[in-house]
């Protein structure tokens, strides 16, 4: 079944039982297939307005698809009500990692399902979705399925969707690199929520469950973040610390290393453009090779601020020391308040803390102002280096009204302990 779409971008079908695609159809039984044609390096990439009509697909649930009593779902099983979702997830996704990372390797994208409800998978130019995201989500809650707390069924399709580009155009030299496969795909996944469903309460709860995931004490007494360096990879999970340390870790903190970097790079008058252009040419420079994570470093440092250059000789080695090669986790603490100078202007008065590490370890930590209309603006950010704290008093030329408060780290921009 053709379904027209403008610019031809995509192309939807539904599979009968006496098809499938790749083989797929007699091992699962799968219905529902879309295909993403990604666009080319010369097409621009506004999105059709079909595929913005879907976008309330994609931040809305569908209604519930048959009749439930309190204790089961009655109703029927059929994952064909939430194609569309898929479908506009997709094509979005595409989109919006094309104006991050440049074009992948790959022309098309074939989502479609897996029986496994617990994890996705993808390759090239196919990604499988569980079939469990395709129910909706009185469904999912009847069968005990929410695991909304993580916002798995929030991330699973962009997840996915990245690796087209973390993995599939772009690999890994070794298992001490795959930290950047799993944790740029996390990493994309909350650019989708970002850009895509707008929503900076998602968003930030996004990152706080990536903290919560390194943070939290398994069954065995171990956090993640403690249990070794990105680096170690699958060398993470033992009888020792855990079998599922090397998930809690590389991608939460993996995704934390892209985040920061990104963060590092943003400004209010370019916005994401310096991140962009990194990605691009690591994308571009990389395309159909394996990366190392050295190979990454240098791109960074290729592209990096001024700003970022915390030790003078235009290198990270302090950012790589600290959350790839290294497991400190600073804490943060502020305060701040505001009176009106003889000139009428606002004067604030700052006290940044930074403990709970050795003291080589630096950071730049964003302060952020909450102003008088709600509206939370980027101020700028404080160097800290070692366990010390800073205390100045700054004017805030031409502001009249004071803010209603200062805020460090707000968008979770550094990996920190939870304040």
């Amino acid at each position: 079944m053709s379904c027209p779409v403008e610019r031809a971008t995509i192309r939807c079908a539904t599979w009968l039982t006496s098809c499938g695609c790749l083989g797929l159809r007699k091992r699962f039984g799968m219905e529902p297939v879309c295909h993403v044609r990604q666009p080319s390096q010369n097409e621009s990439s506004p999105l059709p307005d079909s595929v913005n009509a879907l976008q309330h697909a994609v931040s809305d649930d569908l209604p519930s698809m048959g009749s439930h009593t309190t204790d089961v779902a009655l109703g029927t099983m059929s994952t064909t009500g939430l194609n569309k979702k898929a479908l506009a997830e997709g094509q979005l996704a595409v989109q919006l990692y094309t104006d991050y990372f440049g074009p992948s390797l790959f022309k098309h994208l074939q989502l479609t399902q897996q029986t496994t409800c617990s994890f996705g998978e993808s390759m090239s130019e196919l990604t499988w979705i569980p079939m469990c995201y395709y129910w909706d989500t009185t469904v999912r809650h009847q069968l005990g399925m929410d695991w909304g707390d993580r916002g798995y069924w929030k991330v699973v399709t962009p997840h996915e969707v990245a690796h087209q580009w973390w993995g599939g155009t772009v690999g890994y030299s070794s298992y001490r690199d795959q930290w950047m496969s799993e944790g740029f795909a996390d990493m994309s996944a909350s650019l989708y929520l970002s850009m895509i469903e707008k929503n900076p309460k998602k968003f930030i709860a996004f990152w706080n469950d990536e903290r919560e995931l390194l943070l939290e004490r398994d069954p065995q007494g171990f956090r993640a973040i403690d249990a070794g360096p990105l680096t170690m990879g699958y060398r993470t999970s033992n009888t020792r610390t855990g079998m599922d340390t090397y998930f809690r870790l590389v991608y939460p903190k993996g995704a934390y290393v892209l985040y920061m970097i990104r963060t590092m790079m943003h400004d209010n008058r370019t916005g994401d453009q310096h991140f962009k252009e990194t990605m691009q040419d690591f994308v571009k420079t990389y395309s159909g090779k394996s990366a190392t994570t050295e190979d990454f470093k240098a791109m960074v440092e290729k592209h990096m601020t001024p700003e970022m250059d915390l030790e003078g000789n235009h290198r990270m080695d302090w950012f790589f020391n600290e959350y790839v090669y290294g497991t400190q986790l600073p804490s943060y603490k502020s305060d701040a308040s505001f009176d009106i100078g003889p000139d009428g202007d606002v004067v604030m008065s700052l006290k940044v803390t930074q403990s709970g590490v050795d003291d080589k370890f630096r950071m730049l930590v964003p302060l952020y102002l909450e102003m008088a209309d709600g509206n939370m603006f980027f101020f700028g950010r404080a160097r800290m280096t070692g366990n010390t704290s800073i205390d100045q008093k700054i004017p805030l030329k031409g502001l009249k009204t004071k803010p209603r408060r200062a805020v460090l780290n707000y968008y979770d921009d550094v990996l920190a302990s939870p304040n």
